[in-house]
Formats: structure tokens, C-alpha cells, sequence
């Protein structure tokens, strides 16, 4: 899949999507970059769905708006509307009603998303079970869910306790770098001690519970299980038949500091193979993708591209940054909301001289920057200093 044409999808009123291998939404809440992003795992796994939701017993009795609620949650079987609703995927109509009537064999997942709601995804500290979630809940908490509790339940052994880090998983670069920055130097580990295992931290033999542990730490250790999915041990770069990745917002809870080892994080997916899509609302991401345009022209740029990541010089780091400068591409839309309607817009180019302010502002990400530098320029005159 290369591009998505959309027109009527909830609050969406037009889009035109041509992917890059890492492609990045930012716009306000609610402008529909959710709906987007589970519309792109609903074109890629509808086989895979429809058949993991009649497994767990659910049932839609063949009518699109129950499905919808099904899928999308609660409250979201109107924003698909068969008389406007047009979905069209590398130039070919996307039919939601024949695409749910099909029979067959069922097709491997081949798109991994971790949504914004991962944080309830850990209960007492340990992953909910696929029916654990009210019918009405979003099929990609569900399953995300699902997946991080299978992922433990077959990749630790009778005895083994550390979850993280661990040597066989993640180049050990990033596992430092997670490491030092959100962990400050504590393990994630399997507690078995009680009546049911639990996720803990360990700070030098004091075991902490999920509740006592930092915003970002909770936000964060559902990303790391999905990560740990993601780049499998053993030289295999991709899980089984998973090609895509999809993270919402991945800053949740972090300092910028450790942002920057996301940043990181990303690029090895890339590096590695997959497609990548991020909602983001954060600057630093589409920083970084701005800086690498300019990067690149440098005679130096592998090593600059280090020196903005604090990488070391050493094999991976020189494998990881000529892959991405050399072989992969980015792109960048915004999701604007006008008079209760979004287009999306692709603002690619983040130019900061561009007459268009959506793209000059970065989607309004810089707005705010762009603004306070105005107005103290103008107190400074007034101030005569």
C-alpha cells in the first residue's frame, strides 16, 4: 500500500495519504488522526480482525454500524457513511461492506499498532486479556492488549525473571540509552512471588509496583513490550509477516531527554525494515525529520546525524544513520480542523519560510514558539534595551 484517497470518514472531510517509510500526523485532538490510523490497519488486517473478533466471541450480525462500534469503539458507527464514505487504496475502491463478507483463509497480521491507550492495558501491573475490555472499548487497545499478554506468557522462561534489559533483545546502544534515560538504571522484571505475576521495577533490590512508578515509566513499558515484538532476537530484523508499525503519540509521559531516545527507537524500526506511522504532538519529532533534510547535504552528514542523536561512533551507529539518510523518506501531514470539518494537509517540507502557515508553523507545533519570540521582539523595543 503506497497511498489512501479519503473523503467523508467522521470529522474527516478529505485526505490524500502517500506514505513514506516513516510518516508523521500531528493536528489537534479529535481531528481524526486515530481514525485514520486504525483505517490503515482495517485496509492491511481486515481478514485478521473479523477473525480474532468471532474467536473472542463477538458478533456484528452482518450489519456495518454494528462492526463499526465493534472496531472503532463505542459511540463510532456514524462516522462511516456508505453514500458518502469513499475510500480508495492504490487507485482501487475500498469497500468496507464486501471486504466484511469475504470468506476465506484467514490472512496474517501485518500491521502492529500501539495505541494512545496503552496505559490501561496493564492491570495491577500485568497485561488484560482480549475479552478483560467492555464490548465497547477500541479493537486496537483490545488486541495490542492481547498481544503484550501472550508476548509474556511465551517469551520468559519457567525461571527467567528480567524483562529488560536483556542482552538478546534490541542492540545494546539502545538498550543504554533506554536504559539511562527512563529507567535511570532499574530493571523491569517478573515478579512471581504472589498469587499472580505482576510487571515491577527493580531500583537496586527494592521492588516498585506499577502505581508508584513515573507517568512516562507507565507510559512507556507498554511501548517497550511492543518493542521487544518488534525486533525479534536470533538476527531474524522483522516479526513473522509484520511489515508496518504504527505508534500514537510515543511522548506521552517523557522528557524531552528521553523523547530523543524515541527518536532513536524509530529509526531502528525503519532500519530494520518496517513502514513506520506516528500521530504525534510533539516538535522534536518533526525536528528531527526537518534536520535530516539538511543533514544530508552535508559531507560530514552520517556524523552530524550521530552528533543530533548522541550517538557513538561504532558499527551500528554508522549502519544505522546511512540507512537513513541514504535509503529512506518522510513525510509529513496535518490534520486541520476548520468549522468542525479536518482536511489533511501535506506539509512535507517543513519549510519555515513557506506562505502557508501549516507548513511554516509545522501544524501549529511551532506557533506558540513563533508567537512568544514576537512579542518579547516587540518589549524588547518598547524597552528601549
Amino acid at each position: 500500500m503506497e497511498r489512501i484517497q479519503l473523503t467523508s470518514l467522521g470529522q474527516i472531510r478529505e485526505a490524500d495519504i502517500s506514505f513514506g517509510d516513516l510518516t508523521v500526523f500531528v493536528g489537534e485532538q479529535a481531528s481524526g488522526k486515530s481514525i485514520l490510523l486504525q483505517l490503515v490497519k482495517l485496509i492491511l488486517d481486515a481478514g485478521d480482525i473479523t477473525q480474532t473478533l468471532k474467536k473472542h466471541g463477538f458478533d456484528w450480525h452482518g450489519e456495518l454500524k454494528n462492526f463499526l462500534s465493534l472496531y472503532f469503539g463505542e459511540g463510532m458507527d456514524g462516522i462511516w457513511d456508505n453514500a458518502s464514505t469513499q475510500i480508495t487504496v492504490d487507485g482501487e475502491a475500498f469497500e468496507l461492506d464486501k471486504v466484511l463478507s469475504r470468506k476465506g483463509k484467514k490472512k496474517a497480521e501485518s500491521l502492529f499498532l500501539i495505541p494512545a491507550q496503552r496505559v490501561m492495558t496493564l492491570k495491577d501491573g500485568w497485561p488484560r486479556a482480549f475479552t478483560d475490555y467492555a464490548i465497547g472499548d477500541p479493537y486496537v487497545v483490545k488486541q495490542f492488549s492481547e498481544h503484550l499478554r501472550l508476548f509474556l506468557e511465551t517469551s520468559l522462561g519457567v525461571s527467567e525473571d528480567v524483562i529488560f534489559p536483556k542482552a538478546h533483545r534490541m542492540n545494546k546502544t539502545i538498550r543504554d540509552a533506554i536504559g539511562g534515560s527512563i529507567f535511570g538504571g532499574a530493571q523491569v522484571k517478573l515478579d512471581r512471588s504472589s498469587l499472580r505475576k505482576r510487571i515491577i521495577l527493580d531500583v537496586e533490590g527494592n521492588q516498585l509496583p506499577f502505581m508508584v512508578w513515573s507517568t512516562g515509566q507507565r507510559e512507556f513499558v507498554p511501548l517497550l513490550l511492543g518493542l521487544d515484538r518488534l525486533m525479534p532476537s536470533g538476527g531474524a530484523r522483522k516479526k513473522n509477516n509484520l511489515n508496518w508499525v504504527v505508534i500514537e503519540e510515543p511522548e506521552m509521559g517523557l522528557h524531552p531527554q528521553s523523547i530523543s531516545v524515541l527518536l532513536i527507537i524509530l529509526f531502528e524500526l525503519l532500519r530494520r525494515d518496517y513502514k513506520v506511522l506516528v500521530s504525534t504532538h510533539s516538535a522534536q519529532i518533526l525536528e528531527l525529520v526537518w534536520a535530516i533534510r539538511f543533514i544530508a547535504k552535508s559531507k560530514t552528514a552520517p556524523a552530524r546525524l550521530r552528533e543530533l542523536l548522541d550517538l557513538k561512533a561504532n558499527a551500528y551507529s554508522y549502519d544505522l544513520t546511512e540507512t537513513i539518510l541514504n535509503k529512506k523518506t518522510f513525510k509529513t501531514y496535518y490534520f486541520s480542523r476548520q468549522d468542525g470539518v479536518v482536511n489533511v494537509k501535506d506539509i512535507s517540507t517543513l519549510d519555515a519560510e513557506d506562505p502557508d502557515e501549516a507548513v511554516s508553523d509545522w501544524g501549529g507545533l511551532t506557533l506558540f514558539s513563533t508567537k512568544s519570540a514576537d512579542v518579547v521582539s516587540k518589549a524588547v523595543s518598547e524597552s528601549g534595551l
